[in-house]
Parts: structure tokens; sequence; C-alpha cells
């Protein structure tokens, strides 16, 4: 590649990006946190992102708190355009969203806790056009979890059920908790009940809404509508340094697989542009 395209391919990139918003960095900071941390601004709010019924509270647990730490609205996967649809709604004063770490929330992803408990674990990423909707009660999602384009998390049907042969209700709410260093196809949806074993990889479209954790085996893949363990033993590579060595061992051999000893990964080595 020359000069050339590396500074056209730079600016094109800076182009897509939207600009980091003043205002709304300085609105959502003192608006939803304590002074002493508003003042240090760890959350950045990128372009236009809508920011409404803020009643609720953003909490940094377990971490140092640094400037900028947080990022809203950012073209972080180049799989969406500026529509400026993405919003961010801590819709009561019992709705709270708590970071435990830097986190990337992607432009036009949609976040919204209508009450209950959102945990986003360090290094967490939400994909552009992702949905996740808290309504009462938690979602938790696991440190390195990267959550792609287009998926949903949602632990509400938003209304009740009355159950006739057994003469019960049944509850709208059910807490969700995905385990660390998940990787969350696109557009998947995951509901109430679910939970997922650390180190999970989850295909393109799958629907999670039972708890996998108890299924045997490590390292799983879930498939399916409703999802299925396909597979166990199936890592994610998260270093980038793997990832270049795994790629001149492709680059040699045009075959689907390559055999060849496994090279070392320390996921907390992972590179993120946060």
């Amino acid at each position: 590649m020359n000069i050339i395209s590396r500074i056209c391919g730079s600016l094109e990139a800076r182009l897509n990006q939207p600009r980091l918003s003043l205002w709304r960095t300085l609105y959502f900071n003192f608006r939803t946190l304590p002074f002493a941390t508003a003042i240090k601004f760890p959350v950045f709010v990128y372009g236009k992102v809508r920011l409404f019924m803020l009643n609720g509270t953003v909490c940094f647990e377990n971490t140092s708190i640094k400037r900028g730490m947080v990022k809203i609205g950012i073209n972080g996967d180049s799989f969406s355009l500026f529509d400026h649809s993405g919003f961010i709604s801590l819709a009561s004063s019992d709705s709270k969203l708590i970071f435990e770490g830097p986190a990337r929330i992607a432009l036009n992803a949609k976040i919204r806790v209508i009450k209950g408990e959102l945990r986003l674990g360090k290094f967490v990423r939400i994909g552009s056009d992702a949905r996740v909707i808290c309504n009462g009660g938690n979602i938790d999602i696991g440190a390195f979890t990267g959550i792609t384009f287009g998926c949903t998390v949602m632990n509400s049907s938003f209304h009740y059920t009355y159950d006739e042969n057994k003469h019960c209700y049944r509850n709208r709410t059910s807490p969700i908790y995905i385990g660390a260093y998940n990787w969350i196809g696109n557009q998947t949806t995951i509901l109430g009940r679910c939970k997922t074993k650390d180190y999970t990889i989850i295909g393109t479209g799958s629907l999670l809404n039972n708890d996998y954790t108890k299924d045997s085996g490590t390292y799983p893949m879930l498939v399916g509508r409703p999802a299925k363990t396909v597979a166990t033993g199936i890592k994610r590579v998260f270093s980038p340094n793997a990832e270049k060595e795994i790629t001149k061992l492709f680059a040699c051999n045009s075959e689907p697989t390559v055999y060849a000893p496994e090279i070392e990964d320390h996921p907390e080595n992972l590179i993120i542009e946060m």
C-alpha cells in the first residue's frame, strides 16, 4: 500500500467517525454521575446519540475512573450509517447502568433501562444497531464480551400471561447472565432466563432463552432457534498477535482448516480501540 492510499484510508476512516459531542458529553456525565466522578468525564458521547429520560443513575464499580473510558455512539464496527437513531434511556429513578471498566457502545445502538440494573463488565463491546432492554431485574454482561451488530438482548416480554392449566400467572421479567469472553454473532436474540458460560461462541441469528451453563463441556458453541450446544472446545482467538500468526498459516494454505499446534493467546492482552 503506497503512502497516498494510506493517507486516503486514514481520511476516509475519520470522515466515517462521528465527532465527539461536547454538550452531550457534559450533559450525560453531570446528569447521571456524582459530581466527583462526572468532573473526570469518564463517558464520551459521539455524534447525535439521543439522551432522554435520564432519571436513573450511572455507576462505576471495581475499576479506576479514567477520562473517556466509556465511549457511546462511536463507529466501532463500520456496519451502520449515521441515521442517528441510537439512544440511551434510564427511565426511572431505580434504573441503573453499571460499568466495571472501559466499554464501547457503537452508533445507532439502543440502551433502555426502564428499571432494574444493566451491568457491563470491563471491555464489553456493543455493536451498531444492537438493542439492550432491561425492564426490571438484572442483565449482566461479562468482561470482554462482544455483542455484534443487530443483536437484541431483552429480559422482559412486557406483558404478563396466565396459564389456565396450572392456574398461575407467569412473570414477564427474568434475569439474563452472559458470561465473560462471549462472542455473540449478529442478529442474535437473547431473552430472559438466558445464562451462558464464559468463552461461549453464539452463532449468527440464534435465539437464546435458556440456562446453557448446565450443559457439559467447556468453550461451547451455541447455534439455532432456540439455540443448542452444537460443539465444545471451540475457542475464539482474541490476541491480535495470535491472529497475525494464524493469517500467515492461511496465506500458505487455501484449505478451510489448517492443522497446527495452538498458538499462545491471552485474552487480557486484547487491544481494543476504546
